[in-house]
């Protein structure tokens, strides 16, 4: 694996297992009002909810976000970290890497939880879905941590475990991580992932060591 200076990472199902509370908290509200969708078409709407009901001609988007929204909330504080991410943030930092979290989430459902992990002094800039105004796959999020950071592009690499990510990355010109433990299997078909040409593909968080 590569060397990299700059290392993103997404907050939702990388380094947070947060991916089923926020399943469930979309469920809820599609299946009151008869839309049932499967685990990885709702998966599939992460990161961008509202835009994807209005595709589906849905008349009451930001109602339904804010359901989902109260629904996360609840959970949300109980979420726990994937096993060995506090390890590898660690691992990185001593390296002395410069470090990036890039989140759609709003920083009102992601600071208390950096707090209550004590992460956030792993992290040189934190950017949150209110700090902008375009969302992952668009590049604009990576783009202003770049920039904060100094980085260079040839040693920045994006880990994340979506396709937002990764085309994200793509858009932005570098490279990318792919995380797909085995749990991942029921919110994204890996080949489909494959599709989007990620430079390298992890089940294990602790792979992304080799890239120091």
């Amino acid at each position: 694996m590569k060397k990299y200076d700059y290392f993103l990472l997404d907050w939702d199902g990388n380094l947070a297992k947060t991916l089923d509370i926020w399943l469930e908290a979309c469920r809820a509200p599609l299946e009151k009002r008869e839309l049932t969708l499967t685990d990885e078409q709702i998966a599939a709407m992460f990161g961008g909810v509202i835009k994807q009901l209005r595709l589906w001609g849905i008349a009451d988007p930001e109602t339904i976000f804010d359901e989902m929204d109260v629904i996360a909330k609840r959970k949300l504080p109980d979420v726990e970290l994937y096993p060995d991410a506090l390890e590898v943030l660690e691992g990185l930092r001593a390296a002395h890497k410069k470090l990036a979290l890039i989140t759609t989430s709003l920083h009102e459902n992601i600071d208390h939880l950096l707090e209550k992990y004590s992460l956030a002094p792993y992290f040189d800039v934190v950017i949150a879905g209110d700090d902008v105004k375009q969302h992952k796959p668009d590049p604009e999020p990576l783009e202003r941590a770049l920039k904060i950071l100094g980085a260079d592009k040839g040693r920045a690499v994006m880990i994340g475990d979506s396709d937002k990510d990764i085309r994200a990355a793509k858009n932005t010109g570098i490279d990318s991580i792919l995380f797909y433990p085995p749990e991942h299997r029921k919110f994204y078909h890996l080949a489909s992932l494959k599709q989007l040409r990620p430079t390298y593909i992890v089940e294990d968080f602790r792979d992304i060591l080799e890239a120091l």
